[in-house]
């Protein structure tokens, strides 16, 4: 019904049109109502989880990569290897891992027992007086002190970076936020956050030049299979 009805507004309009002309004429229907099925779509409730796009989670980052993200944590802080390996862990199980790791060097430089003059603690910057009562009602932590540690301090920045992101929708603003709206901050953070991109790339480039040699040599070899040739 629906390509009949473009068919037969093509012939009233312009006379009978090309299989061309039809095939454009669709796929900007098609486009515009995609486009107003987006821009109706219910926006998120403020407390449902989000999802950071460009950033994977945890699960999916390359395993392989964990040495050179290592290595780049090693260059910028102090901290005993153990404790920057225990800090990389404890990232991972969060969706945002990445940016978790990049909000921990800006903030604390990877120290798990700082603290800094405002009062906020540990890797992430944690303020008790904002947020300790609610982390508490949600069972991330007990008390104060476990701002301290690096499971919990982590556990609580990624619940506290998920409030700011679901209540604005923009990785920017949430940063800024997280930072009582410091804009500069929010630079900073992603400066980082590139950084580990590309460290991570890093890694890959080597294996997806592997896949493009062999996938230009490819269409030679099925050709060869049809024919029998070895």
């Amino acid at each position: 019904m629906f390509k009949s009805a473009i068919r037969k507004w093509g012939e009233i309009r312009y006379g009978r049109i090309s299989s061309a002309q039809y095939l454009i004429v669709s796929l900007v229907v098609i486009i515009g109502l995609a486009l107003l099925s987006m821009a109706t779509a219910p926006g998120e409730r403020e407390d449902a989880p989000y999802r950071v796009s460009h950033n994977r989670a945890g699960a999916g980052v390359n395993e392989a990569t964990k040495p050179l993200i290592l290595q780049w944590m090693k260059d910028r802080s102090d901290m005993p290897e153990q404790v920057l390996e225990r800090i990389y862990s404890a990232a991972m199980d969060n969706v945002n891992a990445d940016l978790v790791l990049a909000i921990c060097l800006v903030e604390s430089n990877f120290n798990p027992h700082v603290e800094s003059e405002k009062g906020a603690m540990g890797l992430m910057g944690i303020m008790p007086t904002v947020w300790l009562e609610e982390l508490k009602a949600h069972g991330i932590v007990r008390e104060r002190d476990d701002l301290l540690t690096i499971s919990s301090n982590i556990k609580s920045g990624g619940y506290v970076l998920g409030r700011y992101l679901a209540r604005t929708n923009n990785l920017r603003e949430a940063l800024s936020l997280y930072a009582g709206g410091d804009p500069a901050y929010a630079v900073r953070v992603l400066r980082m956050l590139g950084e580990i991109t590309q460290v991570r790339r890093s890694e890959n480039e080597p294996r997806l030049e592997a896949l493009r040699t062999e996938a230009q040599f490819r269409p030679a070899l099925h050709l060869s299979e049809r024919w029998g040739q070895t």
